[in-house]
């Protein structure tokens, strides 16, 4: 059926030629059997061409038509395969190249979105930053944060395993354990309400918890989206703002927040300046999350005093990044 409606459809556009040669056909044919009289075909002929020529015209102009369709689409098509396989699209980022760009982001971000695993950079590093810089310039400031869920023993101890199996003989995550997993991430969930507190009018934070990881990380800014892996050691991808590729991946992180197990910070009890081990535990209570009676008091003070230290967790693994020069 398919077949017969093409074919018809391409006769019904050749339709005009089709007149023209049964036009002419017949002309010769009554020519031959000596019905016209001596001259009168003679006469057919110049109608025939103008018709012939007519027909021949409009060809031309829709192949000119159809020649213009098809440079647009190819040049729209170059234009994108230019974009997503030119270096200014995905570049490969290594060693200080990361710290350097996500150093610049944080001087000038509005956004900050982060999905990881248990966010011991952002809360030493990216979150105090970004709240002075903030402070300073009196802009506004979205931090979205997605973390592994702390409660979930399973989840942190395949996370664990997974970074366990992947570290080289000698290295620090031999001697990691979920425990220590689930309390690097509470130790950033008590610096978000810390932090979110003291700028509640600055700093719009949204905390989701997550039944998933990744080898990756994902910084999505105001400017690029960085990916990496364990640290900055480890090879990573910046994608530029004007990237085709750096929206879709605004939109996926933002819609994979939304389904996290998303914590209401608006509940979280008043900290002080150095939180104690009761106000910790209150804290975790509040959120619905709260610490198992594994959690010894001196893990609870580990907790939240991890949670306000600064000290970077990458300082010495990179060479440092030379400043940049504008």
């Amino acid at each position: 059926m398919t077949t017969v409606t093409a074919r018809l459809r391409n006769a019904m556009s050749n339709l005009d030629l089709g007149i023209v040669l049964l036009v002419a056909a017949a002309v010769s044919i009554l020519d031959l059997l000596e019905v016209f009289e001596d001259g009168q075909s003679d006469k057919l002929i110049l109608p025939v061409l103008a018709l012939l020529a007519y027909v021949w015209i409009r060809d031309r102009n829709r192949q000119a038509r159809v020649a213009e369709q098809i440079g647009a689409v190819t040049r729209a098509t170059d234009g994108m395969w230019k974009l997503l396989s030119s270096g200014d699209s995905v570049k490969s980022l290594n060693g200080a190249a990361i710290t350097r760009l996500l150093a610049e982001a944080r001087k000038d971000s509005d956004l900050w979105l982060f999905k990881g695993g248990t966010g011991t950079y952002i809360r030493a590093v990216t979150l105090p930053e970004c709240v002075e810089r903030a402070k300073s310039t009196r802009r506004r400031m979205r931090f979205l944060l997605e973390l592994l869920d702390p409660t979930n023993e399973a989840l942190c101890a395949a996370y664990t395993q997974l970074h366990q199996s992947l570290s080289s003989d000698g290295a620090e995550e031999k001697g990691w354990t979920p425990l220590d997993t689930r309390k690097d991430v509470y130790s950033t969930i008590l610096a978000a309400c810390w932090y979110q507190q003291r700028n509640s009018r600055l700093l719009d934070l949204k905390l989701g918890l997550s039944d998933t990881f990744s080898l990756f990380r994902c910084d999505l800014t105001s400017t690029h989206l960085v990916i990496t892996q364990r640290g900055p050691e480890f090879p990573g991808l910046a994608i530029p703002r004007d990237s085709a590729h750096y929206h879709p991946w605004n939109v996926e992180l933002e819609n994979s927040l939304d389904q996290t197990r998303l914590l209401e910070l608006g509940r979280a009890p008043r900290l002080s300046a150095q939180p104690t081990v009761a106000e910790t535990r209150e804290l975790f209570v509040a959120l619905g999350i709260a610490l198992t009676e594994e959690f010894s008091d001196s893990d609870v003070k580990a907790i939240a005093r991890g949670a306000l230290s600064r000290v970077d967790p990458y300082k010495g693994r990179v060479p440092v990044p030379a400043p940049s020069i504008n």
